[in-house]
């Protein structure tokens, strides 16, 4: 292992930012929800837009571009999760028209970020350093 090891900084992405943004937004959001909605579609926004923020964080201190690319695919899933949990809490009237429109609108700039990070780490697959089978 080389001495000049480079530590990757997952907090540098501006992706993993604007998810950090979203998951606190959200967490602001949800404390306005019904109580019995806590243990049912609270639990599982919350987790969603999390999941976002640690695939990112998790794939990007990943030693092999291979895995790093399945995080970004993973954050992308739990996107598009956060999606349908908030089209169920405006159609629920937990949340109004243009909260809705809102974080729908960051959510597709995300998951055109995770496009963007996905396709600039695949040239990197060809590197013959990125050794992982998995």
């Amino acid at each position: 292992m080389s001495n000049s090891l480079i530590i990757k900084d997952f907090k540098t992405l501006k992706v993993w930012q604007k998810a950090n943004a979203l998951e606190q937004e959200i967490g602001e959001l949800v404390k306005e929800f019904p109580n019995f909605e806590q243990y049912r579609l609270v639990d599982q926004l919350v987790r969603a837009v999390r999941s976002i923020g640690a695939n990112i964080a998790e794939g990007n201190t990943q030693l092999f571009v291979k895995k790093e690319i399945v995080h970004a695919n993973i954050a992308l899933g739990s996107a598009g999760e956060v999606r349908n949990h908030l089209l169920t809490a405006y159609q629920n009237g937990y949340i109004n028209r243009e909260q809705y429109d809102a974080l729908d609108k960051k959510l597709i700039e995300i998951i055109k970020m995770l496009f963007g990070y996905i396709k600039r780490l695949k040239p990197d697959l060809d590197n013959k350093s990125d050794i992982s089978e998995s």
